[in-house]
């Protein structure tokens, strides 16, 4: 399974069961939740919570992003060597309970920044996760232990003479009291996963 089936769907539920345990009393600044949700080590700086309306929080990220060299990318033109670069991402993620007592869940995540070249080549990079929902948790808190994750990705790197290293997909799973019926992937993440893989978030203060 490709970035988007395991990296960064582990990462999302990561941050939406910190953000649940959050709005039930404790608060979202542990040092767990913060490792969990930042990928580094003990003592950093929990993320920036905004509320921006009753079911809806907000997460901003600077990002350090590394795109791999060819081969290991077969995107990035050959004589480009690494693409490094810096940024900035937010989440923001919104809850809804039904009657059911399903826990319907939204999210979208931007990013964007700049990147530099093995020769100093100036590039820019966007990062568009869109449309992402979730019914139910893997956890099983529906009455039919069903979870289900609609997720549309895209990620573009820009060079300075119009190299582009590009990355889209759809990607849609359907699990039943933890058995996996339906699962759907489409896109060139597959191939590619390696490309987007350099992602390190630090949450801002």
């Amino acid at each position: 399974m490709t970035r988007i089936g395991a990296q960064v769907r582990l990462f999302f539920i990561t941050v939406v069961c910190g953000l649940m345990v959050a709005s039930c009393g404790q608060g979202p600044t542990s040092p767990a939740a913060s490792s969990a949700l930042t990928g580094v080590g003990e003592g950093a700086p929990a993320p920036t919570v905004l509320h921006a309306n009753s079911g809806s929080t907000q997460l901003r990220f600077t990002v350090a992003m590394t795109v791999p060299a060819y081969p290991t990318c077969a995107l990035t033109p050959p004589s480009a060597g690494v693409l490094t670069g810096t940024g900035v991402m937010t989440f923001v993620v919104r809850f809804v309970s039904d009657g059911s007592g399903g826990s319907h869940i939204g999210a979208t995540i931007h990013g964007h920044g700049t990147a530099v070249d093995e020769n100093g080549g100036q590039w820019v990079w966007t990062d568009a996760d869109l449309n992402n929902e979730v019914l139910g948790l893997p956890t099983g808190n529906t009455s039919s232990n069903t979870f289900s994750e609609t997720r549309h990705e895209g990620f573009k790197v820009i060079g300075p003479n119009g190299e582009k290293v590009m990355l889209s997909g759809t990607f849609h799973i359907t699990s039943v009291n933890g058995t996996t019926v339906v699962e759907v992937e489409k896109g060139n993440h597959e191939e590619n996963e390696a490309c987007e893989s350099g992602f390190a978030l630090t949450p801002l203060p």
